[in-house]
């Protein structure tokens, strides 16, 4: 149970910090060099969002099946 909320509030945070980013709250904290290393970011973090959201999916699943 544990691993599962970990997980759901490291996907609830990076999927923040990704709509952070494509709304431009982030840049009072953090100054890119370039927009394409912004959008890069902004990609990794939906990227990690997705997977963290998978494995809490896979987590609830398995928990279901004992």
């Amino acid at each position: 149970m544990k691993n599962i909320v970990l997980h759901l509030l490291a996907s609830i945070g990076s999927f923040g910090i990704a709509v952070g980013l494509m709304q431009g709250f982030i840049q009072q904290f953090i100054s890119f060099a370039d927009p394409i290393n912004e959008m890069a970011m902004c990609v990794l973090m939906l990227m990690a969002g997705t997977v963290f959201m998978g494995v809490v999916v896979s987590e609830v699943k398995e928990q279901l099946n004992k």
